[in-house]
């Protein structure tokens, strides 16, 4: 293996899987190295076939990595635990597959709030476009008809279908939608895409569309996996080569032109602050150099809360909770019907059936208190395209499987879009092995708390409408007394009518709802923000070009960037920082070729 290059990854996720491919593509001499502290996921079965994607979560996993966050305060002084991807593809090998994009405004904010050209929903409609081929509808508006990664509605089972029916009715002011990821459209229910490439039933993860059909044509590029990088080498402030590990040994290897850190929201804010580029008194702390006094690094952790609640199903209804449940009998069945209809069955999905990017209306939001009405007024008001949750409801349980065998059930999830409790995120020693310093923020704004229990009664009044309800699942719901009138409904029960009136809550009532989120309350897997992409004056990392403040031939290219949230789940906006970043990197090494030439014709971008 060389050890010198034009230009290092450090990490091989989503991100960087699309930029390096996109480079390497077009200009073939390049010599690109990547270190990836996973495995390869190209012949993992619980990467490739969706249906078994709650594996990576199982114990003895080497495809995520799990970080405790501190005990925190306003979780009871409960530890979060806040899972990454680890192998090549990063999340996008391990994830829920669920599609989504965020709205238009999210990023007209990176632009104007944040004073970063070139990154407005305008400027960016191109490189998503690039990125994606939108199988449900070729052509749609703002959709790729010719990107490497799939996205499809998939395996839709009767639970999808009778969902959709039923809430076309029950809420009928807010109907439905055939698209609700245009980065407009909000408020509407739709059967929920996937990143599952609806031909071969398998999933579409970065690794799999961009990286591994390079890497078997351009030997320029090489990947080192289950390597770790402990730092990036500098001469002054000039970035030129990482030092890693991998079995054991240390080494280097130097970078001519470009070091660009893409180790996701966890591993690029660390990498920089063992670097010595950080907050002064956090790296002393660690016993970190100081090189670039630049504060802003971890500094803001951003993630979505999610709750959830789960309801028993009809026997009849086909879920993935034999899957969840690790039913080796029935996985083994289920498998091989997968591989003998190329990609067919219910290993072919995800299970996330239906769902709505959900914004109160005004009589809902008056109902809340004083303070929520003005955050509301503030924040979403006047931005149609900006939601307050994401509800989406699930064939099959993820979790505890402790319930009657093969019981059939459903998990109903609110996830907050723009939390206003952020936490921090930083190194305590320079061993890339020691646990981070995490402040999860979860609950910190008393605001979160209030929106999460709304969107619990909302989600609650849903899913017990759902035709194939047959009751609750008394866990995961609020402990509300058996004398209550919003008791939880032990089965087996039937549908409630959808013309039924709705739950009324007391003050008693609330207060158990907010006991039960503090309890349940979690991470969504969608870290952000910890080297974010705005002026240095502001807590401030990187600039509108990636580059890291302070320092040259220094880059951060993943979801550690984002100035602010994204009104959806990330593995769409990772993708578009790799496709910006190829562009911005393409055209300031001077490379000419494609990228200069859809640029000269406008077709990616300004």
């Amino acid at each position: 293996m060389s050890a010198e290059y034009d230009l290092i990854f450090v990490g091989g996720a989503l991100a960087a899987c699309v930029t390096t491919t996109r480079l390497a593509s077009d200009y073939t001499n390049l010599k690109i190295l990547i270190v990836e502290s996973g495995p390869h996921t190209d012949t993992l079965p619980h990467s490739f076939i969706p249906g078994l994607y709650v594996s990576n979560l199982a114990p003895g996993t080497t495809t995520m990595k799990f970080h405790a966050s501190n005990p925190a305060e306003h979780l009871g002084g409960r530890v979060a635990v806040v899972p990454t991807g680890r192998g090549l593809g990063g999340g996008s090998a391990v994830n829920s597959m669920i599609y989504a994009r965020g709205s238009a405004s999210d990023f007209d904010e990176w632009k104007s709030t944040y004073k970063n050209s070139g990154w407005g929903s305008k400027d960016l409609i191109s490189f998503m476009q690039n990125l994606e081929t939108y199988q449900p509808a070729p052509g749609a508006l703002n959709h790729g008809s010719n990107g490497s990664l799939k996205a499809s509605i998939g395996n839709t089972t009767q639970f999808g279908l009778d969902a959709l029916e039923t809430f076309e009715k029950y809420d009928s002011t807010r109907g439905s939608t055939s698209d609700t990821n245009d980065l407009n459209t909000v408020d509407k229910w739709a059967l929920w895409p996937k990143w599952i490439d609806e031909t071969t039933g398998r999933r579409s993860d970065a690794a799999s569309a961009f990286l591994y059909p390079l890497l078997k044509t351009n030997k320029n590029v090489v990947v080192s996996v289950e390597s770790d990088v402990i730092r990036v080498l500098f001469d002054g402030t000039r970035a030129t080569g990482v030092e890693y590990t991998r079995a054991g040994e240390t080494l280097t290897a130097k970078a001519s032109r470009l070091v660009v850190i893409s180790a996701g929201t966890f591993g690029s804010s660390a990498v920089l602050e063992r670097s010595g580029i950080g907050s002064p008194e956090i790296l002393k702390a660690a016993g970190v150099d100081v090189l670039v006094d630049l504060p802003g690094v971890g500094a803001d952790y951003q993630d979505h809360s999610l709750i959830v609640q789960a309801m028993y199903l009809d026997d009849a209804a086909d879920t993935l909770d034999f899957a969840h449940g690790g039913d080796a009998a029935q996985i083994a069945a289920h498998t091989e019907k997968w591989h003998a209809t190329g990609g067919k069955g219910m290993l072919a999905t995800n299970g996330v059936e239906v769902g709505i990017k959900y914004k109160p209306s005004k009589e809902e939001v008056t109902s809340l208190s004083p303070e929520f009405q003005q955050f509301w007024g503030e924040k979403f008001a006047t931005k149609t395209d900006k939601a307050l949750a994401v509800i989406v409801g699930t064939a099959g349980l993820l979790g505890p499987h402790g319930f009657p065998p093969n019981a059939k059930l459903s998990m109903w999830c609110s996830m907050l879009l723009y939390p206003e409790s952020h936490g921090h995120l930083h190194i305590r020693t320079k061993n890339v092995n020691d646990p981070l310093d995490l402040d999860c923020g979860f609950l910190r704004s008393p605001l979160d708390l209030e929106a999460l229990r709304h969107t619990y009664k909302r989600t609650r009044e849903y899913a017990r409408r759902h035709p194939m309800y047959r009751g609750e699942v008394q866990p995961l719901h609020p402990a509300f007394p058996p004398s209550s009138k919003v008791t939880v409904a032990l089965p087996p029960q039937t549908p409630v009518p959808v013309d039924a009136p709705d739950f009324a809550y007391t003050d008693e009532e609330d207060r158990l709802i907010d006991e039960f989120v503090g309890k349940i309350v979690s991470t969504t897997w969608h870290s952000m923000s910890t080297c974010a992409m705005k002026p240095r004056a502001q807590g401030g990392v990187v600039d509108a070009n990636l580059n890291v403040y302070g320092t040259k031939g220094l880059k951060v290219a993943d979801l550690s960037i984002c100035p602010s949230n994204v009104g959806a789940n990330t593995a769409s906006t990772a993708g578009l920082i790799g496709e910006k970043a190829a562009f911005i990197i393409a055209q300031e090494l001077g490379m000419t070729g494609p990228f200069q030439m859809l640029h000269t014709f406008g077709m990616l971008g300004p």
